[in-house]
Formats: C-alpha cells, sequence, structure tokens
C-alpha cells in the first residue's frame, strides 16, 4: 500500500484515538540502525526510537536472530509455567542492579509497570497518596493518566484522587527560573511543600522518570 493508502485505511478502521503526527501523516516501512524508511522509500534520522524501546537500534541482527529463535520454538508460555529466557533475564538483571534490587517483576508496558509499582507501594506502606512531577508521562490507563502532569495526555475529566504533583527539577527551563549553580535544593523544597500542604504526609511513593523529553523524526 502507498502513503494515501495507508491513511485513508487508517482513518477507516481505526479509533480516532490514534495520534499522528505532521500534517501528512508518515507511515513508515522499515528501519535499521539509526534510520527508518517510509513507504515512498525516504530515509529519516529517527529520534524517536520506538518511543525509547530500541536501544540498540532498528533491525539489530542479533536481536532478530533471537527473536526469531524463540518464535520459532514458543511464542507464549504466560507466567504459569517456568521458562529458561525468563528466569536467565532476571538473574542478568539481578547481577547488573545494585543492593537489594534482585528480584524482578516483568510487565508488558510502562503502563501496567506503573500501575503495578503504585499497587506495590500502597500495599507495602499502607499508605494511599502518591505524589509524581509536572510534566511527567505514566501511561494511557486511568490511574496512569492521574499520575501524567500534561494536558495532552489527561483525558477524560475526573482522575483518579490522592495523586499530586510537584514541580519537575528541569535545569534547561527552571520552572523556578533558577540557575542550576546556584538554586541550592529549590526542586526538593518543592516537593516537601507540596507533602505538607496537599497530602495527610503519609505518602505511598514518589514517583519521577529518568527521561522526560522525546524527540521524533
Amino acid at each position: 500500500m502507498n502513503q494515501s493508502e495507508i491513511i485513508a485505511k487508517q482513518k477507516e478502521y481505526l479509533w480516532p484515538n490514534h495520534i499522528l503526527y505532521y500534517t501528512d501523516p508518515l507511515p513508515l516501512d522499515h528501519g535499521e540502525g539509526l534510520y527508518v524508511w517510509d513507504v515512498e522509500g525516504n530515509r529519516y534520522l529517527d529520534f524517536f526510537g520506538g518511543i525509547l524501546t530500541t536501544s540498540v537500534g532498528h533491525n539489530h541482527p542479533l536481536v532478530v536472530e533471537r527473536v526469531r529463535e524463540q518464535v520459532g520454538r514458543m511464542i507464549h508460555s504466560s507466567t504459569l509455567y517456568p521458562h529458561q529466557n525468563h528466569v536467565a533475564l532476571a538473574e542478568k538483571l539481578a547481577q547488573l542492579t545494585p543492593g537489594a534490587l534482585q528480584t524482578s517483576y516483568f510487565t508488558n508496558s510502562g503502563t501496567e509497570a506503573n500501575e503495578t509499582a503504585v499497587m506495590a507501594a500502597r500495599a507495602h506502606t499502607g499508605n494511599q497518596e502518591v505524589v509524581a512531577l509536572r510534566h511527567g508521562y505514566s501511561g494511557r490507563s486511568a490511574l496512569a493518566m492521574s499520575l501524567t502532569a500534561h494536558s495532552t495526555w489527561r483525558i477524560g475529566g475526573a482522575q483518579i484522587p490522592g495523586i499530586t504533583h510537584a514541580l519537575n527539577a528541569y535545569c534547561y527551563r527552571c520552572p523556578l527560573k533558577l540557575h542550576p549553580d546556584t538554586c541550592g535544593t529549590a526542586c526538593a523544597q518543592d516537593i516537601e511543600d507540596v507533602i505538607k500542604t496537599t497530602t495527610s504526609g503519609r505518602i505511598a511513593a514518589f514517583m519521577a522518570e529518568r527521561f522526560r523529553v522525546w524527540a521524533a523524526l
């Protein structure tokens, strides 16, 4: 299919909640390394990285080989049955992570991971309130959108209660108009103020993203 055919079928058969960037949406065909190609054969340098999922580039030969090998053996076993790759990955992560971070809980998406993290924190602490950061993105479920502090991704009106948002320590465009060499602990002070003034003081979790900015093609 060419570009116009793909866009026409997208509009006809997919829900309109699919967000397409650009005035003329860009149907992609394939990728290799740092680059992706559209269906018309144009090449682009990819700064988007599959929403931060293709950390070793597109179509990496070793990744393709391992995926093909596993699909040829078994596509899905669920967590009801142990599998060598499952435990091997958990073991490798335990070797890389410090201190008591020695066990893993694998999920299907960032949304599910954030939901699980909040549930675990609430169960462990017995508290319910969560502090997140402004301009953060946590996912598309009801809870994850409530954790998200960006109007583009907060859909559906009322959000889940018990979540407040503090300033994001974004030195490039500091929300307090300060300089990183002299600001001291201004952002940390804001978090403390948010806890003291907008919560009961009994916090289940504080959520922050390591990477807060996405690029594009």
